[in-house]
């Protein structure tokens, strides 16, 4: 048995760290309409579970239902035509921390370019290195697409796509 499973053409769904869009396309499917309500209900909030974990979940209905606090008891089986099985293995915590670190000598060279305060409202305290493209749209971790931002101005900013000049 394999230990875990992601959707197929997930890639089809935009989401963002807040939502994930479903296609009209899932809703007017006929498989999806021939399943239960309740099996619905968990296919969606599987979507929504697979969106935050990079569409690779764990093969286990019991540990399924308690991470998406389902109260019916689950069977994978009839959402066979929606999945694929893989098995890989799942990425550690530092695999997907080092993707989005940013190097001291980098971090350093924005926070001088910035002269050591937010780009937005010139604050000095509690700074933060933002990417002006996020990295979930494509965005890349080199000094041209870095800013520094006070904790306040970041989080305003969050996941707003800031147009390149």
């Amino acid at each position: 048995m394999e230990q875990f499973f992601g959707f197929r053409n997930f890639r089809q769904f935009e989401r963002t760290r807040r939502e994930i869009r479903l296609p009209y396309d899932l809703l007017n499917d006929v498989r999806f309409r021939q399943l239960p309500d309740a099996s619905k209900g968990h296919l969606i909030c599987l979507l929504l579970l697979a969106a935050r974990m990079d569409n690779l979940l764990p093969n286990s209905p019991i540990k399924l239902e308690g991470m998406i606090g389902a109260t019916e008891s689950m069977e994978l089986s009839a959402f066979a035509e929606f999945l694929e099985f893989a098995q890989v293995e799942r990425p550690g915590y530092e695999d997907r921390v080092a993707s989005r670190r940013i190097a001291d000598s980098v971090r350093a060279a924005v926070l001088v370019r910035d002269g050591g305060r937010c780009r937005n409202c010139r604050r000095a305290i509690n700074l933060e290195m933002d990417h002006i493209v996020p990295v979930s749209k494509g965005g890349k971790t080199e000094e041209s697409n870095l800013q520094t931002l006070c904790r306040r101005c970041n989080r305003r900013k969050w996941k707003k796509l800031v147009p390149r000049i």
